[in-house]
């Protein structure tokens, strides 16, 4: 009987985290480069998210508690300051890998200056060292 409680358990955690889906979605990643008057090597790394729309609520009805707690607690990048700080989080170690991955910085060497936002997107400027 244990056996069956443990495999229905997988499974249904299995389920549960097959219907999460990410707090967004990257969707253009641009890395600029150039040199500055000086002769330097500067960048600007470049990382958008798609736009997710609000899920409407069907007011025909009352709504349940938990259907409400689930709409109360729905994140969305353009207002979530935790999810903006996680995108800059990833795009650091996606700029990383891009500058790495074209040998623009020697050894790797660079550092980042200016962190500008929009609405659904980061801009990380900098420069190597």
């Amino acid at each position: 009987m244990k056996k069956y409680a443990l495999i229905l358990l997988v499974l249904l955690c299995g389920c549960a985290s097959q219907n999460e889906q990410p707090p967004f979605e990257i969707n253009n990643k641009q890395l600029h480069t150039k040199l500055d008057e000086q002769g330097n090597k500067i960048f600007a790394y470049v990382v958008s998210v798609k736009a997710n729309s609000r899920k409407s609520l069907n007011l025909e009805r009352p709504l349940t508690r938990s259907e409400f707690k689930n709409f109360a607690e729905q994140e969305y990048f353009e207002e979530s300051n935790s999810l903006k700080l996680e995108l800059e989080d990833q795009a650091v170690h996606l700029l990383k890998q891009e500058l790495h991955d074209k040998k623009y910085c020697s050894d790797d060497k660079y550092e980042i200056n200016e962190v500008l936002w929009r609405d659904l997107s980061v801009r990380l400027m900098g420069r190597c060292l």
